[in-house]
């Protein structure tokens, strides 16, 4: 019993290990990500976290990107996306950029990585 119960603990720490790594993040870091999605006109995102249960990819297209403060923090802001699921309706929320992914090179990465931000997006660099 002991056994099972040391298993969940550990099964429960390691998932909330993954869970919002760059949801909130520092000014600095929101400018850079916006900046970086309008010089590379990107269009297209997949929202995937693959190391949460139950979990799908997303595509949505984009329409408008831009931060804001998360509220009751004044040290933390957030990157938000407005747009179009392919499966269809509209879209509106922050996002986590260990967990949204844009293509680069052929291969759909994550934009914490790709930004140089330290996370673990539980995947490597995939193909659609």
């Amino acid at each position: 019993m002991k056994k099972a119960f040391i298993i969940m603990f550990f099964l429960l720490t390691v998932k909330l290990f993954y869970a919002d790594q760059l949801e909130w993040i520092t000014k600095d870091q929101a400018e850079q990500t916006v900046q970086y999605f309008k010089d590379n006109d990107i269009q297209k995102v997949v929202l995937w976290c693959a190391c949460c249960d139950n979990d799908y990819k997303l595509v949505v297209e984009i329409s408008r990107i831009y931060y804001k403060q998360v509220e009751g923090q004044t040290q933390y802001y957030q990157v938000w996306i407005e747009g179009t699921k392919k499966t269809g309706g509209g879209l509106q929320q922050g996002v986590d950029l260990a967990y949204i992914h844009i293509k680069e090179g052929g291969k759909w990465k994550s934009v914490g990585t790709v930004m140089g931000f330290e996370c673990d997006p539980c995947t490597k660099p995939f193909k659609m």
